[in-house]
């Protein structure tokens, strides 16, 4: 059994999403390695990859390399979307703790592991968020659609992002999940740390999400763990998960888009009364922040204030999900 380093109790898992996505999926898998993450040995958590048939495969061979800890599962499963993929992967966990990355083309920051372990310590009821940041100056849903992964291939080349992953900041731009800074409410988190007891109390990944790519399904359950009563949100500023273009059914400008757009929307409102909103809790910062993610930090703090100043004229609560999450409304 493989054991944490932050806590002989504390155990962790990391799920990682793959379909029709074998070098953006290789990349990821990499930056999870533990000649990447900082702070964490290759004993102290596991890596569960799960991935959908494709005609774009990951190589098994590709996933032992990288360490023991790694797991790899294949699924003949042709739909293309996420849901039943998840569940497997989590029936497959062996951690207290998961970290879901639904969609495998999403590396990520080398502090984060140890980072988020830290959020366990203070609290089980931890629920921690990493920003999300996309490759390139523009969101991917918004480039043009002569746009291929070559492109993002020439500017990943121009850092050494495999030494240092910190430098991926250098090349990104926020995401539509935190588009105004991570000091705002949240409306999805594409790499979501929580306790195998909190995914299992929202019943993990809901089936009924089989639109394409799984439809609204992150956006819903990051809103359902982070509404749990006890739940205690902290947001890494110092770290972060950083999309890769790969032709993703919302993130990438593609014929369907405005109307999956519309279909997942109507779907998720269904869920939420007719009317889903982004989480709206305060948030804990935790984590050193890194000189290369301090403009996304300042910009985050100017539109976290000037979303107070007109909160406050308007006699609005900053973090109304707090008093609904608490029974207090």
């Amino acid at each position: 059994m493989f054991k944490s380093g932050h806590s002989a109790q504390l155990t962790l898992s990391v799920i990682v999403i793959g379909y029709r996505m074998r070098k953006q999926l290789q990349n990821t898998l990499y930056t999870l390695s533990a000649n990447y993450q900082r702070g964490v040995t290759d004993s102290q958590y596991e890596v569960i990859v799960v991935e959908n048939h494709s005609d774009d495969e990951l190589d098994p061979q590709v996933v032992q390399n990288l360490g023991s800890n790694f797991r790899y599962f294949h699924r003949e499963d042709h739909s293309g979307g996420p849901v039943d993929a998840m569940n497997f992967a989590f029936q497959q966990a062996k951690g207290e703790v998961l970290c879901l990355i639904i969609d495998g083309a999403r590396m990520v920051s080398p502090g984060l592991l140890d980072t988020a372990l830290m959020a366990f310590e203070a609290t089980k009821h931890a629920v921690v968020f990493a920003p999300g940041y996309h490759i390139g100056e523009q969101e991917h849903h918004t480039l043009g659609r002569d746009y291929s992964y070559a492109d993002e291939e020439a500017l990943m080349a121009s850092i050494n992002w495999r030494n240092d992953g910190y430098q991926l900041f250098n090349v990104a731009t926020f995401s539509n999940s935190n588009r105004q800074g991570y000091l705002r409410p949240v409306m999805e988190c594409n790499c979501l740390f929580a306790s195998a007891e909190t995914f299992r109390k929202v019943g993990f990944a809901d089936t009924r999400f089989n639109l394409p790519g799984g439809g609204a399904i992150n956006l819903h359950m990051t809103r359902q763990i982070g509404m749990l009563p006890e739940s205690r949100l902290f947001i890494l500023p110092g770290e972060g998960c950083f999309h890769q273009f790969h032709g993703g059914v919302t993130t990438s400008n593609n014929e369907q888009l405005e109307q999956n757009l519309k279909l997942f929307k109507e779907q998720l409102d269904s869920f939420w009364d007719g009317e889903f909103n982004g989480l709206r809790r305060e948030p804990s910062l935790l984590g050193t922040i890194t000189p290369e993610a301090y403009p996304f930090f300042a910009e985050s703090l100017r539109t976290f204030n000037k979303r107070s100043q007109r909160l406050a004229a308007n006699g609005q609560p900053l973090w109304p999900d707090d008093d609904i999450a608490s029974g207090h409304v």
